[in-house]
């Protein structure tokens, strides 16, 4: 058997870069330096007064919170399972593979699989980040401007959590998998800001919300079940951002133009059904073709990409993006029947932001019980 490498300990980057210097720009962003492409929209009519947007726009203002504020992060993980994740979680758990691996390297498996899907987590919010700034700027109405710089700000604030997260309490790191690296520079390469809506909110959001959710079920660590309820509470807005802008948009469409978006947004779906695996993981760790291949065909993946669909294909019913082409194509993935089988969810999907809020605070409120308790017990000791 082939050994696990070793995890290894991510530390800050704390050398000052000269960023005017276009050599330290290309060492900085590599093969991923590239223009964004599109237009930037202008609102000069302020008396029109969108309700809707303005209503969501008052909730991103309202549900700002500071990740260094609202999260324990002195709280120390169990070094051999940093989110407590249940095995199943491990997509070859259950495998002979498994069984023969001693305790030690399931352990490092474990502590990989949370820096792969956190590291992938990190690369999209960083790519959201850039994209809602890129549809603020295209977005023809100025209440959805607005509403896209509370995106932004949720954005920033995820990308900055689930970094430290990775730098100190997982300490193993991932590059960005080759498939949402395919999605994420078609898009940014893409002149029309309602394609940036469709990636964006109507998969990766939705590939979040499912991800996130199982997290906050499933994970263990009290500080990471914390950390998923606060970053649920925002993705719920921003899905049914994504959701308004389309619903308006997608209905004045050409014949000619619905196919386009049709034609983009399945390569996305297939890509995301098929694609969206952690052989590099594997590859990294030493267990090479085996590995990959029971992990393509897990449980755990397939009931990843089961929840995962629950949301996007009624999504898609949703925003009208629904015709032939694309119930065709979801047919072909097995995934069709979601789409009247998840419209319950939806429209209960407003409660989702309510319950995260809520789950959050319960989180915390219990952490700061333990360690009030734990502080008690030192003064009645002296």
């Amino acid at each position: 058997m082939t050994q696990a490498v070793e995890q290894s300990a991510v530390e800050p980057d704390t050398e000052q870069r000269d960023y005017t210097d276009p050599r330290v720009l290309e060492e900085a962003a590599g093969a991923w330096r590239m223009p964004l492409a599109g237009e930037a929209l202008f609102h000069w009519d302020y008396d029109t007064g969108d309700a809707q947007m303005l209503r969501l726009y008052a909730q991103g203002k309202q549900r700002q919170w500071d990740a260094d504020a609202e999260l324990d992060w002195t709280h120390e993980p169990d070094p051999d399972n940093p989110l407590g994740m249940p095995d199943e979680f491990v997509s070859i758990c259950g495998s002979p593979l498994w069984d023969r691996l001693p305790e030690s390297e399931r352990a490092v498996v474990r502590t990989h699989t949370a820096g792969w899907l956190y590291s992938q987590f990190l690369h999209s919010e960083q790519f959201a980040l850039i994209g809602v700034g890129k549809i603020a700027a295209g977005t023809p109405s100025l209440e959805s401007k607005m509403y896209a710089a509370t995106q932004l700000m949720d954005e920033a604030r995820h990308a900055e959590a689930f970094n430290r997260y990775l730098s100190t309490k997982i300490g193993v790191r991932y590059g960005l998998s080759p498939t949402l690296g395919s999605l994420f520079r078609q898009v940014l390469a893409e002149p029309r800001w309602d394609l940036g809506v469709l990636t964006a909110h109507v998969l990766v959001e939705n590939m979040g919300l499912a991800a996130f959710g199982m997290h906050k079920e499933r994970m263990r660590d009290p500080l990471a079940r914390a950390f998923m309820g606060y970053v649920l509470r925002d993705e719920a807005r921003h899905v049914a951002f994504g959701r308004t802008l389309l619903r308006r948009l997608y209905p004045q469409l050409t014949a000619a133009e619905t196919a386009e978006r049709e034609e983009f947004v399945l390569e996305g779906c297939w890509a995301l059904r098929d694609r969206y695996v952690d052989d590099d993981m594997w590859h990294n760790l030493g267990y090479g073709k085996e590995a990959v291949e029971l992990s393509r065909l897990s449980p755990s993946k397939r009931e990843f990409r089961r929840l995962v669909f629950m949301r996007i294909v009624p999504a898609l019913k949703d925003i009208g993006l629904f015709g032939p082409t694309v119930r065709e194509g979801l047919a072909k993935m097995g995934v069709l029947g979601f789409g009247d089988a998840g419209l319950d969810e939806l429209a209960r999907e407003p409660l989702d932001e309510r319950q995260a809020d809520h789950d959050a605070r319960r989180e915390l409120d219990a952490r700061v019980r333990e360690i009030k308790s734990i502080a008690d017990l030192g003064a009645r000791g002296r």
